[in-house]
């Protein structure tokens, strides 16, 4: 079904899975006209109408985004071939991790390549030797 159809469902299975009735459902642009009674809807698509706490709840969500889709393409998470709601689960789980260790290697060959840079003598950088050092 289309995206913004499914609002309501979206909204009773967070309702049951928390214990409580959410006020308030951030969303993208697919969801625009969309209005459920006792829950306020909000969206990009009027910033003017929005506080500066609800703007900044929406590019909040607009930023997470982004990670969503490279999970889908990088990490395979459109396809789950593990079986039930725990494989689905598990699945989740292991993208993200995956995600987050290949964010943690290229800050760590960030660092590497900075000490490598620090700790090169300033002339063996002039004189073009070359220094072999393993981070």
């Amino acid at each position: 079904p289309y995206d913004g159809d499914t609002l309501a469902e979206q909204l009773e299975q967070v309702g049951i899975v928390s214990g409580t009735q959410p006020t308030t459902a951030i969303v993208d642009l697919g969801y625009r006209g969309r209005e459920i009674e006792g829950v306020q809807v909000l969206h990009r698509g009027k910033p003017k109408m929005l506080t500066r706490r609800q703007w900044a709840w929406v590019k909040r969500r607009q930023a997470v985004e982004p990670v969503i889709g490279h999970l889908k393409d990088d990490c395979r998470l459109r396809r789950c071939h593990l079986k039930g709601a725990e494989g689905d689960a598990l699945h989740v789980i292991a993208c993200a991790a995956g995600y987050n260790i290949r964010w943690l290697l290229r800050w760590i060959v960030f660092l590497c390549a900075w000490i490598r840079e620090c700790l090169l003598p300033s002339a063996a950088r002039s004189s073009g030797a070359r220094v072999a050092m393993a981070c």
